[in-house]
């Protein structure tokens, strides 16, 4: 089942992530974010592949940076495949 990504709603990471500055794995990165970080959807990117699956890269925004001394910001791309979405809390029983 494909995620259905809407801008500005929050998911949370499956895995372990760096927050990339350009749509590409390098070793310069914004932030490192760990398993259960929620981040906020911002907008997609090119499709990439990571472990034979393919996915575009999606430009998110960190709810809390894990490593302050990166001091490159909490945006950056990653791969879309390590999301799912967060329930809102907020919604009527």
């Amino acid at each position: 089942m494909e995620l259905e990504l809407v801008p500005n709603k929050k998911y949370r990471l499956t895995r372990h992530m760096y927050l990339f500055p350009e749509q590409e794995v390098s070793p310069e990165v914004n932030d490192y974010l760990k398993i259960g970080a929620v981040v906020t959807y911002l907008k997609s990117g090119e499709l990439a592949e990571d472990n034979q699956a393919r996915m575009p890269w999606v430009y998110v925004r960190s709810e809390n940076q894990k490593k302050a001394d990166m001091g490159k910001g909490q945006e950056g791309w990653c791969f879309s495949h390590h999301l799912r979405a967060v329930e809102d809390e907020e919604a009527p029983v």
